[in-house]
């Protein structure tokens, strides 16, 4: 095995405490952590190798939601399941699968923003946002009408937005 920088840092934190330590730290087995130090892990050794990049060797990325956040946050928000438990949950559930460039998933959702001023086009296109929230809900219908009364408040802030502008454009 190569041992690359990650790989590295894993057997000095273990030398420095234990492996039972090293894998609460990082919220894996001890058995992963003695497999892969023994070369005998037989999975993707991209889980380990990203939680030790981003606890022990603190690389980051900066999350288009969180801002600066270590690597090993970054992928678990990409493995969290949808949850609107609260906004902040949504908004990374929908930047994670809508073409951040930090995520390793397909992206999935259209996350259109309409700039009112900047834009060439300034059409909302009802369509694909409510499309968007269907796909989003995915059957629960009481998500569905949160995401809609969401969507609905956007609306109706960047149209007030647009008439206040307006009002005073010509003053």
């Amino acid at each position: 095995m190569n041992k690359e920088e990650w790989f590295l840092a894993l057997e000095a934190k273990v030398y420095a405490s234990s492996q039972a330590q090293v894998a609460r730290d990082l919220g894996v087995s001890t058995t992963m952590i003695n497999m892969v130090l023994h070369n005998k892990y037989k999975g993707s050794l991209e889980t380990i190798r990203n939680r030790v990049e981003g606890r022990y060797l603190k690389q980051t990325v900066s999350c288009p939601v969180s801002g600066e956040i270590s690597i090993d946050t970054c992928r678990d928000n990409q493995n969290r399941p949808f949850s609107s438990t609260n906004p902040l949950r949504v908004r990374l559930y929908r930047a994670c699968r809508g073409g951040c460039p930090h995520s390793s998933l397909e992206q999935t959702a259209v996350t259109q923003r309409i700039d009112v001023q900047n834009a060439v086009d300034t059409r909302y296109k009802v369509e694909e946002q409510l499309a968007f929230c269907s796909r989003l809900a995915q059957g629960d219908s009481h998500l569905h009408i949160e995401l809609l009364e969401r969507e609905l408040q956007k609306v109706a802030n960047r149209l007030n937005s647009a008439l206040w502008d307006n009002k005073w454009k010509d003053k």
